[in-house]
């Protein structure tokens, strides 16, 4: 018999491949030759260890990455429905409708980003810690700004290093300046093409220090009001998996959708090197019924 370590690993790596292909053809057979495993007994482990079955998890987690789809790229409604398994564009229509409330065409053109039926990907280990909602006063910054896009879906994956880039030689430099220091996302579709997504790159140190700043800086407000913030702290490299964890798994447990903003990652400098950050990821929101 397993141990149940060993059932934990063995689910953790089933989970990785089926992260990693999402926009395949994915089914209840393909995941089970991959497993090694029967059918029954694949599904049996996987229900004992995550709660849930397989075939929810895969249709939740495939409907939580279109809808992110539908705000982030410029696809069409049959490219997306095609792209994440789904017969034609009225099944993708019908199931999206069903499970979100909403259709995609409402979900895509809606000011905010709403999380509910919003889900996070499976994990078999311990947790970060708990959001919490914050009023927040008005935050004045100023700093550069590093843009790029990426193919959707390699944000996080591929896009990892060349934030952690960035974010070292930030804490190198702010580290010399201030005790704090600010690292401000924000995403959209990009213009390249139709799958593009566009990533910005704040920098910022609060506006007194602009003096320490370049010519290229642009000062920024980052507006008063609700934030779901977290503290977090964790390598360069992991910044990027977790903005996922706090979109597919923080806040629709909040009840919030996401505002317009920027996300912010504040760095307290004194505990951070290249190689280690400390600090609170915060996350324009508004409370929802």
């Amino acid at each position: 018999m397993l141990s149940l370590q060993v059932k934990q690993q063995y689910i953790h790596d089933l989970v990785d491949w089926i992260e990693a292909n999402l926009t395949d053809d994915l089914n209840i057979e393909s995941i089970t030759a991959k497993s090694g495993y029967s059918r029954w007994h694949m599904q049996r482990m996987f229900k004992e260890i995550t709660g849930q079955t397989l075939a929810s998890y895969t249709r939740k987690r495939r409907l939580t990455i279109a809808a992110m789809a539908l705000r982030l790229t410029r696809l069409s409604l049959i490219d997306i429905a095609v792209r994440f398994g789904f017969e034609n564009q009225q099944n993708f229509t019908r199931v999206f409708k069903s499970h979100f409330m909403i259709t995609p065409g409402v979900f895509r053109r809606i000011p905010e980003l709403h999380f509910r039926g919003f889900h996070g990907r499976i994990s078999t280990e311990h947790g970060s810690g708990v959001a919490q909602l914050i009023t927040r006063d008005e935050l004045h910054l100023c700093g550069e700004v590093a843009e790029w896009e990426c193919a959707f879906g390699e944000f996080v994956p591929q896009q990892a290093n060349i934030v952690a880039e960035h974010a070292r030689r930030f804490v190198n430099f702010a580290g010399q300046h201030s005790s704090r220091g600010w690292l401000g996302f924000q995403y959209g579709p990009g213009q390249s093409g139709a799958e593009q997504q566009q990533i910005s790159l704040y920098q910022a140190l609060e506006s007194h220090h602009q003096d320490k700043l370049t010519t290229h800086a642009v000062g920024w407000t980052a507006p008063a009001g609700l934030y779901a913030t977290i503290h977090w702290q964790g390598t360069p490299e992991q910044i990027n998996p977790f903005i996922a964890e706090m979109y597919y798994n923080h806040l629709p447990e909040l009840g919030v959708a996401r505002r317009e903003g920027k996300d912010l990652l504040r760095l307290e400098m004194q505990q951070s090197s290249s190689e280690w950050l400390t600090g609170m990821f915060s996350i324009p929101v508004t409370r929802v019924d």
